[in-house]
């Protein structure tokens, strides 16, 4: 018996509902059973892969205990270490003391300081040693500075070649106010790239120097150490002290243009009024802290005179010296020809 169309469509529109809640209905009891919650599904058990387990990111702790060497016996704080080397006046060789942080009287030399800038994972975890950037290779090296020797550290920063003085870092002996103290310690600047609050204030706790061996039975007072002369006004050297002086010239020079203020020979006390001392001070024989038996620390300290001149203290001074490096009074190597022509009148 032939249906006809209208049938066929009631059946579709009533049929269609039905079946598809009767599929649905399959999937449900298929994959949860006839749980509510699905608890009783069958479904196939979960294959876990093993999964390493992760070690804890932290910043390494502040003021790290580090040994520079095997000998060492005393604990002292980077910028402790550091700030008594510059100010017994940083020798290469020489023996300079420190206070550790027990109270301990402590020897140490320059071995014990150039850890601070040759060995990495000092400073913190993970960090470049200082001389990663600042090393012998002065035309790549970062600010033109060597810090890893002696004579690359006193040769200070922004140097040309190896050949040639940069600008003073160790303060002249003047900590706090070094360029080396103010990059560590004021700007923390160094070691480059450390994370916040990877190194406390006064740099990694580190062991190094060793205990005296007489300890005072009172403690004592050190002696105060005589600070070297510096000019009234400031300012660096100059490139003077990278040439070679010429002594019988810079005496031409001196009469030209010294002699009026410092007398024959600089032997003379030129009266200065309303100054303190009331007196040009003499050049020969000069003032005893800027003697140096090295020609370049020697050279070094006149220079910043003739480079940046000086104001005398008192209430008025008549006469000042003239800032003849700055001021391109003299040339760079009529300074250095001065330079020489002092120092032969002071041997």
């Amino acid at each position: 018996m032939k249906r006809d169309f209208k049938s066929c469509m009631l059946y579709a529109l009533f049929g269609l509902p039905i079946f598809l809640l009767l599929f649905i209905a399959g999937l449900y009891v298929g994959n949860c059973g006839l749980s509510t919650d699905c608890s009783r599904a069958s479904l196939p058990a979960i294959i876990h892969t093993p999964i390493p387990s992760l070690v804890p990111a932290s910043l390494p702790s502040q003021g790290k205990l580090v040994q520079v060497n095997a000998r060492a016996e005393c604990l002292v704080s980077a910028r402790d270490l550091l700030g008594t080397w510059v100010s017994s006046g940083y020798s290469e060789t020489g023996v300079f003391g420190f206070i550790d942080v027990n109270g301990n009287i402590c020897n140490a030399t320059f071995a014990d300081v150039v850890p601070l800038f040759t060995q990495a994972s000092l400073w913190y975890q993970g960090s470049l040693a200082c001389d990663a950037c600042h090393n012998s290779e002065i035309t790549k090296a970062a600010a033109g500075l060597d810090l890893s020797s002696y004579a690359g550290i006193v040769a200070g920063e922004k140097r040309q070649s190896t050949s040639t003085q940069g600008e003073d870092i160790l303060g002249g002996g003047k900590w706090e106010q070094s360029v080396l103290y103010q990059s560590l310690f004021v700007y923390q600047l160094m070691p480059f790239g450390r994370p916040l609050g990877a190194v406390g204030t006064n740099g990694p706790i580190i062991l190094a120097g060793t205990l005296a061996t007489v300890a005072p039975a009172e403690p004592t007072e050190a002696p105060p150490q005589e600070e070297v002369a510096r000019p009234g006004n400031p300012g660096g050297p100059g490139n003077a002290i990278n040439l070679k002086g010429d002594a019988t010239a810079g005496q031409k020079v001196f009469e030209d243009h010294c002699r009026v203020c410092h007398g024959e020979a600089g032997t003379d006390n030129v009266p200065n009024p309303g100054s303190d001392d009331g007196t040009v001070p003499p050049l020969n024989p000069i003032d005893p802290t800027l003697v140096s038996s090295d020609y370049q620390t020697f050279a070094y300290n006149v220079d910043l005179f003739l480079q940046n001149g000086s104001t005398p203290e008192g209430p008025n001074a008549a006469l000042q010296m003239p800032a003849w490096g700055a001021e391109a009074g003299l040339s760079q190597q009529q300074i250095a020809d001065v330079i020489a022509y002092i120092i032969s009148l002071n041997p």
